[in-house]
């Protein structure tokens, strides 16, 4: 009879675990629509995952995959924000190398003559350092890898070899243990320095670590955890990248990558509802929300955009450059290009 007594009540138990995350994931609620821009989408470009632009340039490089094509090669494309219809926006930049390449992550560097892409590399796990021609190909310089990383999910570059990267659960992402620690939001996602071949963990215990971007005086980092719903910063050593926690921002939408522009406010490409992200995999059809929310320098959280998904669906980075602004996403064949008011500062 006890053995019965303690089943019931682990079951409720369990229950009640799992209806609070529902509702912590929005999973019951609607999707008011919000958009302070206006928007066009722009098609041609799989999976347009991730985001991050030369400003001076006028250039947006984004990761692309279609991640519903399962031997299907990845590609780094170069967008030019003053000329949107150019075609050499939609062909693939890397030459083919490597062979393997599920892009995931990535992030611009320029020191001087100097100019580096570091992409997260799904495939290897690993990172690929590029260094970009003057037409804005990209030849491959170099794979980094470590036996800790298996599941880096993004990156923000500090030097010409030195980055942090997030793991975004430490046994990887895919899978059953995977899915249910999503869904239960525990704690396993880390964050990493590389300087050169030294790998330092500098954060731990985070709910699936994604997003990464750093203050313009880069003495602040931000992380963002997705399952967590929310933004942690850390003050940042610039001397040796050590972190130590500052503060934690909380969001009404799960957050995937972020970025700053050159005001210092952070945008983030959030998902509303993300545990309807896994149903796109197999259904082309499906639809998950989309948000972009904007963190200005002193911490006010506000809503740009948020859509039910019918025009962009689960929405991963929004990249600011003036009065422009990239949506980008985990499957749809394309992003959005808006132009913002002069009001968003």
């Amino acid at each position: 009879m006890r053995f019965w007594l303690f089943l019931f009540a682990f079951f409720l138990v369990i229950l009640g675990a799992l209806s609070f995350n529902l509702h912590v994931f929005n999973y019951f609620s609607r999707i008011d629509p919000v958009s302070t821009a206006q928007c066009t989408p722009v098609s041609g470009i799989p999976g347009p995952e991730d985001i991050d632009i030369d400003r001076a340039k006028g250039l947006a490089f984004i990761s692309s995959q279609d991640r519903r094509a399962k031997d299907a090669r990845g590609a780094i494309h170069v967008f030019s924000l003053n000329d949107p219809l150019a075609a050499a926006g939609f062909r693939d930049r890397t030459g083919g190398q490597p062979e393997e390449f599920r892009p995931l992550g990535l992030d611009y560097f320029e020191d001087g003559d100097v100019r580096r892409l570091f992409v997260v590399n799904e495939a290897g796990p690993s990172i690929e350092i590029f260094d970009i021609e003057e037409n804005g190909d990209l030849t491959h310089v170099e794979t980094m890898h470590e036996r800790r990383l298996m599941s880096p999910n993004n990156i923000l570059v500090t030097g010409p070899r030195s980055f942090y990267v997030t793991n975004d659960a430490r046994g990887g992402r895919e899978g059953l243990i995977a899915n249910l620690s999503f869904l239960f939001r525990l704690g396993s996602g880390e964050v990493f320095f590389v300087d050169d071949k030294v790998w330092r963990l500098e954060a731990e215990g985070l709910k699936f670590a994604n997003g990464l971007a750093m203050s313009l005086d880069q003495k602040m980092l931000y992380v963002a955890e997705t399952a967590g719903k929310r933004i942690q910063v850390f003050a940042r050593n610039p001397e040796n990248g050590g972190l130590t926690y500052a503060q934690t921002i909380s969001l009404d939408a799960a957050p995937d990558n972020i970025t700053t522009d050159n005001d210092g406010a952070v945008w983030v490409g959030a998902m509303p509802k993300p545990l309807s992200v896994p149903q796109l995999m197999a259904n082309r059809n499906a639809r998950a929300a989309s948000e972009v929310v904007r963190i200005s320098p002193d911490g006010e959280v506000s809503t740009v955009y948020r859509n039910d998904g019918s025009e962009i669906s689960a929405t991963t980075v929004a990249a600011r450059s003036a009065n422009k602004l990239l949506i980008g996403a985990l499957y749809d064949e394309k992003f959005l290009f808006c132009e913002l008011p002069n009001s968003v500062d």
